[in-house]
């Protein structure tokens, strides 16, 4: 994640950790995430996908709603198509 203060780097289980936390306590309800534009572009066994998303939901019971760009890094393997890595920013 791309903040103000500097990039945020997650390893796999300091992505999921806090985001399972919130989806089973209940801090997180009513959450939907989805894509208001997006582009794909392959490159043989690579391809990156660059998607503007809104969101909206309740965190602690008060209501958000928001939204943001997010890029996306596939790459082909033997048992299909892979993510290798991810960035996005909230606007």
């Amino acid at each position: 994640m791309n903040l103000p203060e500097g990039p945020v780097v997650y390893d796999l289980d300091t992505f999921l950790a806090p985001r399972q936390a919130m989806l089973t306590d209940g801090t997180l309800t009513e959450f939907s995430e989805w894509e208001t534009a997006e582009r794909t572009e392959i490159f043989g066994s690579v391809a990156h996908r660059y998607s503007a998303y809104g969101k909206s939901g309740r965190r602690d019971g008060t209501w958000f709603e928001g939204g943001g760009r997010k890029t996306t890094q596939f790459v082909r393997t033997p048992a299909g198509w892979r993510m290798s890595a991810m960035a996005w920013t909230d606007a």
